[in-house]
């Protein structure tokens, strides 16, 4: 297993940790919600979010506890977009993390509510004094998730893909769309551990300048994947987005252009870390991993 693998995998089992603590399953009946919000939620997923939230938090010192409720309540978030973008009146998918989608395994009415209850459940996360003792700097991050997670970031990301169904986007459209779908949960993942320090200006810009050019990145290399990739390596169903009619940055620039698009957003992302010396080596292998990713 690779240090990036490795570490990968201790997010995984730290998030599953804390989910398996904050989704307690109760004797009513309500704890069908629960136990939905549990399959989407532990053990399925690589935790790339929460894993970027740790990984910046130990280069900056951040306590680790304080660093995993973020982690864990950034995930609800990720994990209840999944589960809503999977419906019938979505993207109406059957297959996600090498599984059947919330809506399959569950039912429609029930998805519903279990994404509801995620996104919900995270803000009670971050509100709670164990994420932070100082209620000014939970309000902050209260406040930075709720824009990554809104229209300004991924729902209105979300829209913006959903009419790209009906015309065609241009590739500043779709980098803008990108960058709210995709990116903002991205930067929230690379900032928030900032603002669990009050980190300086110098610092927050030079995260948010990584996380800009890194979620583009992330973007192009699954929109290749979505036409190079194998379903049952990837986790779920692949060639959607020619069959929507979909722009994306391969159907614009074609494999080859994206290809090195990809390449020199991962350079500029790498830049944008020389402030932290050795202590970004990570991320900076992150970076490399997902140029190279195939899953």
């Amino acid at each position: 297993m690779t240090p990036l693998n490795l570490k990968l995998s201790e997010a995984r089992t730290l998030v599953d940790k804390l989910f398996d603590d904050e989704l307690k399953i109760p004797e009513g009946r309500e704890k069908r919600v629960i136990e939905a919000m549990r399959y989407s939620a532990i053990g399925s997923g690589k935790a790339f979010r929460p894993f970027l939230v740790l990984t910046v938090a130990k280069m900056l010192d951040v306590p680790q506890e304080q660093a995993a409720r973020v982690a864990v309540a950034l995930e609800m978030v990720h994990t209840y977009s999944l589960i809503h973008d999977d419906l019938p009146a979505m993207d109406n998918d059957t297959l996600r993390r090498g599984k059947p989608t919330n809506h399959v395994q569950f039912d429609e009415a029930t998805a519903i509510l279990t994404g509801d209850a995620l996104l919900t459940q995270a803000f009670e996360v971050l509100a709670n004094e164990k994420t932070h003792p100082d209620a000014t700097v939970r309000i902050k991050l209260i406040e930075a998730l709720s824009k990554a997670a809104g229209t300004r970031g991924m729902i209105g990301g979300q829209m913006m893909d959903l009419l790209g169904e009906k015309e065609p986007l241009t590739l500043k459209e779709v980098e803008r769309m990108q960058s709210m779908k995709t990116g903002a949960l991205l930067e929230f993942a690379c900032t928030a551990p900032a603002i669990l320090i009050g980190a300086s200006d110098e610092i927050m810009q030079a995260l948010k300048a990584y996380a800009h050019a890194m979620g583009l990145m992330f973007q192009i290399t699954d929109d290749i994947l979505d036409v190079e990739g194998d379903s049952a390596t990837v986790g779920k169903t692949l060639g959607k987005d020619s069959k929507a009619h979909k722009s994306t940055f391969v159907s614009l620039l074609g494999l080859e252009e994206a290809r090195q698009l990809a390449r020199d957003l991962g350079m500029e992302a790498k830049a944008a870390l020389k402030i932290f010396d050795d202590k970004a080596d990570m991320l900076n292998h992150t970076t490399s991993f997902i140029l190279s990713r195939n899953k």
